[in-house]
């Protein structure tokens, strides 16, 4: 069973090698030509099958049967020869006169071993039994078998030739390539005078390593290589891209969210309203007060200073909530989560502390509180509208407190 045993490792070993081809169905976009190889694959399988149980209906002397799986031998022993050069020429992807003679050669090795074969079944052209069941060649036989080297020597010189044009990393592939095919070549070379030791699975079993260690593997390390690149230019692109967004959402003056952020949040808020997405949020509308007469007084550097320190008090007392500048000295907070649910609490302390301010000189900011309510508000704008109504009676009464305040120091 020496003969058998061959069949069968190699078998077990391609099976192993490229498991990942062909088991698993999904298309491998890290090898090129999957879908040629893969048929390669197979027939080169198929091959050793047939080439294993040969020698047991051999051994018991069962002429026909053996007569059968030896025309079924050599037509897929051929039909593997045609893949491979589908494989070639599809790994190259090049339209020239080499592809075209492959594809001819290809076929014509093909279908001149049916024809060859059909006829051996009259006459002994390529093999034969005599009556005590040995196995005799014939001439057709070692043509063909010659053909087959022809075309693998020919792959040879063609992929060393162009070899010599292409990088490093595609010459490498390049000359595996071309070394399978002279493997191959060599095998069949014995095999047409050792027609009882497995020269050509031998020959499949080394040079479908070598595709699998210095071609298959190479792609797809360099794929993955390829992959990790595109993730950090992907990655670089999308850090920027926040960076740029970031920037443009950004008050420069304050640190803040902008205006353009706000018209942006306003419709995403609004579409979540529409779709019943959204039941307890408020809105806090903000004015400056006196930031005129600062500008006016003691000008606009002072002015500026005065808009960032009131962005920060909002900032640190609404720290759950974005907030927005704008206008000049407007800025808005959209309260959700915790700073809704406490808002009470922290515009009690945020007004107590402005009337304070008031009474100190400090920045004095003005506020105005609106809570969405549900089924009745269809947009944001209505919120917003009752909030800055509401800011302008706030500031209203603090700029009264404060004509007191400095009414009874008059006195």
């Amino acid at each position: 069973m020496y003969y058998a045993s061959i069949g069968i490792l190699a078998s077990l070993i391609l099976l192993i090698n490229n498991y990942d081809i062909l088991i698993i169905s999904s298309k491998d976009e890290t090898i090129p030509a999957h879908k040629t190889y893969k048929l390669f694959l197979l027939s080169v399988l198929t091959y050793y099958i047939i080439d294993a149980i040969w020698e047991l209906p051999y051994a018991l002397k069962l002429n026909k049967l053996t007569f059968l799986i030896s025309t079924l031998y050599f037509i897929v022993m051929a039909t593997s020869v045609l893949m491979w050069t589908k494989y070639v020429i599809a790994y190259l992807n090049e339209k020239n006169k080499f592809s075209t003679f492959l594809k001819m050669t290809g076929w014509l090795l093909l279908i001149g071993q049916i024809i060859v074969l059909i006829l051996n079944f009259f006459l002994p052209l390529s093999f034969w039994f005599d009556d005590t069941g040995f196995y005799h060649t014939s001439i057709a036989r070692a043509v063909f078998l010659a053909i087959q080297v022809f075309i693998f020597y020919t792959v040879t010189i063609y992929m060393a030739f162009i070899a010599r044009k292409t990088d490093k990393v595609l010459r490498r592939r390049h000359k595996t390539i071309g070394f399978f095919s002279f493997v191959m070549a060599s095998f069949i070379f014995l095999q047409i005078f050792f027609p009882f030791t497995p020269f050509y699975a031998i020959g499949y079993m080394l040079g479908t390593c070598l595709l699998h260690t210095f071609v298959l593997a190479d792609e797809k390390e360099a794929h993955r290589k390829q992959m990790e690149n595109i993730m950090k230019v992907e990655e670089l692109q999308e850090f920027e891209l926040g960076t740029t967004r970031r920037l443009a959402y950004t008050d420069p003056l304050t640190g803040v969210k902008n205006k353009m952020a706000y018209i942006d949040d306003v419709g995403s808020v609004e579409s979540r309203i529409e779709n019943n997405e959204l039941s307890e949020f408020a809105i806090v509308v903000f004015d400056l007060n006196d930031l005129k007469t600062i500008n006016d007084t003691k000008g606009h550097d002072a002015g500026d200073q005065y808009i960032k320190t009131a962005a920060a008090i909002i900032s640190e007392q609404f720290k759950h909530s974005p907030v927005y500048r704008i206008g000049g000295d407007e800025f808005v907070a959209i309260l959700r989560d915790k700073d809704y649910k406490n808002h009470i609490e922290i515009l009690k302390s945020f007004n107590a502390k402005m009337e304070e301010n008031v009474k100190t000189g400090d920045i004095v900011i003005s506020c105005g509180f609106s809570e969405f309510i549900p089924h009745q508000d269809k947009s944001l704008l209505r919120i917003f509208e009752r909030a800055d109504k509401r800011m302008y009676e706030r500031k209203k009464l603090l700029k009264e407190l404060k004509h007191q305040d400095t009414s009874s120091i008059k006195q």
